[in-house]
């Protein structure tokens, strides 16, 4: 039976109050605010007195058995006995299956403001060890869905409400990508609430995001062979104090990240300990808590990118992190080094014909004339897509590239041009006159059918010869000015299959060598 009683609560001693001796015992004497004579005992440290509550407290049974109390908010007994019958009431009808005690949590849940929920989310989140940039991103997201759909409980949390407040966002200029960045956060939230047994659905399940490709407003690009190697060949005597790391450290920076499509927050993670160059393959090792995936990444790195690094990171101890210097801004960082790159570039023009020639072409610009964008993640979008070029297999991709699905890296991050995809085309029966068995060698050379065609990957070819020279003119001056000693020992950027292959290589794949590229990094010269 569930009964009701007043708690005793310990108060501060009345102004004027005096201490008396009542029944044996030291009470505290006062007259209140009415003119009433009142008395209470005293608590053993002598600073406070007893007194009974305003309202009653309920007893009762819950459902296991357990004595529970409750305060009921009643100064009126009877109607604080109701109460508490009502309680024990429901407890019983909980152990008999009359109420489901799930259904009792989702009304529970239902009632509380969804800040709160915002709050017990962010919480989560943060107990699973995500990194603080995430939780900000993603809860700032979704808090601000929740207050521009003016949703106070759960149950106002609708798709309907939600796609009104993207729709806001959209009129007022967000493209969207950025809206689908908004979806998936609260999407995130709200299943977030099922999965906590918060509420028995996913209000935002049928919620989906927008076709982005219809408004691409940040598009990147990739660097071509031509671009990193001017670039790279640049960086290395071009120091400045904006980006707070020397011109040969900064190309060190460009070099890892081309060679192994590492993250700027990966590059700076790195210590010397990371490398193991003397494995075979030699590789880098990224730390789980500062990889993206929070795995521990072991990658494979070329053997002439570990000879590369040898000698650098002999300066640097076991502990230090040699790109630790690294700017925050690093897209400004490479905006900048590609800006005087070009600008070198330009100067090397012998003519003034050449020059406005290289003026019109889109080389080491930060924006092409596309609109596409080169910053410093595009150095891994160079790496992912060379591999693809190579014609590694789906599943090599993805591993390289550490990805969750191969879709994203095939789909967003290998940049397959025109004549990548026209190579695949070559299978496909000629609309001429099929070639006889024992035609001229001669012939058979002009169509590439017996391997001994150019060693130039296609997808080299998409520069001009004009543009090539150009380049192939400014690297030979920069080789005459080496041996004069006017500029320092530098390694040039190429492509394997610009070199013929030996009698070896040649048994193994063949004497046509590779239609796409691959990266190398190459000895010092003299």
């Amino acid at each position: 039976m569930a009964t009701v009683y007043k708690r005793r609560e310990w108060r501060p001693i009345p102004d004027g109050a005096k201490i008396i001796t009542y029944r044996g015992k030291p009470y505290a004497s006062w007259t209140d605010a009415k003119g009433k004579a009142r008395r209470a005992p005293l608590h053993p440290d002598g600073q406070r007195i007893a007194q009974l509550a305003e309202c009653y407290t309920a007893q009762f049974f819950d459902e296991t058995g357990k004595r529970r109390k409750r305060p009921t908010g009643c100064q009126d007994k009877q109607e604080a006995e109701r109460y508490a019958n009502r309680l024990e009431s429901e407890a019983r009808k909980r152990r008999t299956g009359e109420i489901d005690p799930k259904a009792e949590r989702y009304a529970t849940e239902a009632r509380r403001p969804l800040g709160e929920h915002l709050a017990d989310f962010k919480q989560y989140l943060t107990d699973k060890q995500n990194t603080p940039k995430h939780i900000e991103l993603v809860c700032s997201r979704a808090g601000k869905l929740v207050a521009d759909c003016k949703a106070e409980r759960i149950a106002d949390l609708t798709d309907a409400a939600v796609m009104a407040a993207i729709g806001a966002m959209k009129t007022g200029g967000a493209s969207l990508q950025t809206l689908n960045h908004y979806i998936r956060n609260i999407k995130q939230f709200s299943r977030w609430l099922k999965l906590q047994r918060r509420t028995p659905d996913d209000a935002l399940a049928g919620l989906s995001g927008f076709n982005a490709e219809t408004d691409r407003r940040y598009v990147r690009r990739e660097m071509t062979p031509d671009e990193a190697a001017f670039l790279l060949r640049t960086v290395a005597t071009y120091t400045t104090a904006m980006h707070n790391m020397p011109g040969p450290d900064r190309a060190m920076a460009y070099w890892v990240a081309l060679g192994t499509g590492f993250r700027a927050k990966e590059l700076r993670s790195l210590t010397p300990a990371s490398f193991d160059l003397d494995a075979d393959p030699p590789t880098v090792t990224v730390q789980a808590g500062y990889s993206k995936r929070r795995r521990l990444d072991v990658q494979p790195i070329r053997q002439d990118l570990a000879e590369l690094l040898r000698p650098w990171l002999v300066k640097y101890g076991r502990d230090e992190h040699p790109f630790a210097a690294m700017p925050e801004r690093t897209a400004r960082m490479l905006q900048d080094d590609l800006e005087e790159a070009r600008r070198r570039w330009l100067q090397d023009a012998k003519t003034d014909a050449e020059r406005a020639t290289r003026e019109q072409s889109d080389f080491l610009k930060h924006i092409d004339a596309d609109g596409r964008i080169l910053d410093f993640h595009g150095t891994r979008h160079t790496y992912i897509s060379g591999i693809v070029a190579g014609g590694a297999s789906v599943k090599t991709c993805q591993e390289l590239a550490r990805h969750s699905t191969p879709m994203l890296t095939i789909g967003r991050y290998s940049h397959a041009r025109l004549h990548d995809l026209t190579a695949a085309l070559d299978a496909l029966p000629g609309s001429g006159t099929p070639q006889e068995p024992n035609a001229a060698p001669e012939a058979m050379a002009a169509t590439g059918t017996d391997g001994g065609g150019s060693n130039m990957p296609a997808n080299c070819q998409q520069y001009s010869s004009e543009t090539a020279q150009n380049v192939a003119g400014s690297c030979e001056g920069d080789k005459d000015s080496r041996n004069e000693g006017d500029e320092p020992n530098l390694l040039p950027y190429v492509v394997l299959s610009d070199k013929r292959r030996e009698a070896a290589g040649q048994d193994e794949r063949g004497a046509g060598g590779s239609r796409t590229h691959e990266w190398r990094f190459c000895k010092p010269l003299p």
